[in-house]
């Protein structure tokens, strides 16, 4: 039996006196793959100020396939706080002026600059006491003021799913500007369940 390649110009797979079949390959994450297929996003809110706990992103996937966060970048400028920041994302919230005030984000970029793809999805900015209703902790986060944190978080949001990240900046005065960032991919089809 030959293995010949698909494609019609005659090449043959090698294999070496040892039975080893010669072969050229390159790997790459799933992430890299899909920044190269235009499958890759950054959901970014830009700078909120907080006087008081609120809402900072609420993400619901309205693609067909599962939409991948692989990390969310937070940060904080410099803040009079009476303990550490709290970051909790919750899943599946059901309202809230989160969703009601429907403020878009103001940066929904794909990662591969040449791509002309937009990811499908509902992406809203929260606000100083801004308020969300239902849905489940997913995740905790401490944080601090003047820093910032990137933080694996490796979820999946089917669609018409959504996730909301909630910021209590612990302050004992005045406010701080803050920023969250979803860094996700659209799951390729092939890998999908």
């Amino acid at each position: 039996m030959l293995i010949e390649d698909g494609k019609g110009t005659g090449y043959k797979a090698r294999v070496d006196s040892g039975n080893r079949l010669h072969i050229s390959s390159v790997s790459e994450t799933a992430s890299v793959h899909a920044v190269r297929e235009g499958d890759a996003y950054n959901l970014n809110t830009g700078n909120i100020s907080f006087s008081a706990a609120g809402t900072l992103l609420y993400l619901k996937n309205n693609e067909d396939r599962d939409l991948f966060i692989e990390s969310i970048a937070f940060g904080a400028g410099s803040a009079s706080t009476s303990d550490i920041g709290e970051l909790t994302i919750k899943s599946n919230i059901s309202g809230g002026d989160l969703i009601s005030d429907a403020t878009a984000i103001p940066i929904n970029q794909n990662r591969n600059i040449g791509s002309s793809k937009t990811l499908t999805a509902t992406a809203y900015i929260g606000k100083s006491s801004g308020t969300s209703t239902g849905g489940s902790d997913v995740l905790f986060v401490y944080t601090s003021s003047a820093s910032r944190a990137l933080v694996t978080v490796n979820l999946i949001i089917k669609k018409g799913s959504n996730i909301a990240i909630i910021y209590d900046p612990k302050l004992s005065s005045g406010s701080v500007k803050a920023y969250v960032a979803a860094i996700c991919y659209l799951v390729s089809p092939d890998s999908a369940d």
